[in-house]
């Protein structure tokens, strides 16, 4: 029963993924990312804060009293590199590349993950992870040198494919090297520390980070009242808020709960297929045969690299 559990939250998972991509894809495009960024981090963590006082059954107050200066630093360090950073260049890939093709990146998110943790954390890569990492590169690069590919991009307005492909990239390994830095902070705290807790450091860190820098460049007090009182800007944001922070990172905690690490990874890995077929079934995408074929690459590649101690 443990088991289905775990399968069942890692399938909710991947779907609301699925939402929260096609969702924030649209807001980008209708937004400018860094706005995106900026409201959904404020929402999130307005959500989070309600959801982790309810479930751990504390005052707002404790909230802040309950962490050590560690926790903070390495999960605020991990929002910051993952959430302020990593966000900010996927939402500008969403608005260049579109979710389908952006998501093909959350391969090298494993990979990076690998390689913060051999530094950070002391983990080790074997040569069969390397042969993993390797192979997945090679699904991103089938995708890179696809002309077909390269054209949709053009024909839908947006000329910068390459730096799609730069942010889709550099987002993916922020996102991976957050995560190691989660980890971290995880050693720094008391047996079962609540991971939607850490989630809640990591979202609010990351707010305050992006309103900082945003304070210097726009008036955001006028960003979020044209975001939020727009019901066509708004609508994908708290879609894309609701399924990605709040109902995916729930339902992931829930399944990293109940499965194995590898497992749960390798499932999680398989969000590109997801997009594909979403874009396909629901956007009525037309799909270059080459895409699907990197894809099926790249997750490949994903799984040798999470399996690599069991080869």
């Amino acid at each position: 029963m443990v088991n289905s559990i775990g399968y069942i939250a890692a399938c909710i998972t991947l779907l609301s993924w699925t939402i929260g991509t096609f969702a924030f894809t649209r807001a980008s495009k209708e937004n400018n990312p860094a706005s995106v960024n900026r409201v959904r981090l404020l929402y999130a963590v307005v959500f989070l804060s309600f959801l982790v006082v309810i479930s751990l059954q504390i005052n707002p107050i404790e909230l802040f009293t309950q962490l050590s200066l560690e926790q903070y630093f390495w999960f605020g360090l991990s929002g910051f590199i993952g959430l302020t950073l990593g966000d900010y260049l996927a939402f500008t890939a969403y608005k260049i590349l579109g979710g389908r093709r952006t998501s093909l990146f959350s391969c090298f998110s494993p990979g990076a993950a690998l390689l913060a943790a051999y530094f950070l954390i002391g983990e080790n890569v074997n040569f069969i992870g390397i042969i993993g990492m390797a192979v997945s590169i090679s699904g991103i690069l089938l995708l890179i040198l696809s002309r077909k590919e390269q054209t949709h991009v053009a024909n839908e307005g947006s000329s910068s494919f390459w730096k799609g492909i730069i942010y889709a990239a550099l987002g993916a390994i922020c996102q991976g090297v957050g995560l190691v830095l989660a980890k971290k902070g995880f050693f720094h705290s008391v047996e079962n520390f609540n991971p939607i807790y850490a989630t809640w450091i990591r979202m609010l860190v990351a707010t305050i980070f992006v309103y900082l820098i945003g304070a210097f460049k726009i008036n955001l007090w006028v960003e979020f009242k044209t975001i939020t009182f727009d019901a066509t800007k708004i609508k994908p944001v708290l879609i894309g808020t609701l399924f990605g922070p709040i109902i995916g990172v729930s339902f992931s905690m829930l399944a990293a709960a109940n499965l194995e690490a590898s497992v749960v990874q390798t499932l999680f890995s398989l969000l590109p297929v997801f997009v594909l077929f979403g874009a396909v079934i629901i956007l009525k995408e037309k799909v270059p045969m080459k895409s699907y074929l990197a894809v099926l690459v790249s997750i490949i590649g994903v799984i040798i690299l999470v399996w690599r101690n069991d080869f």
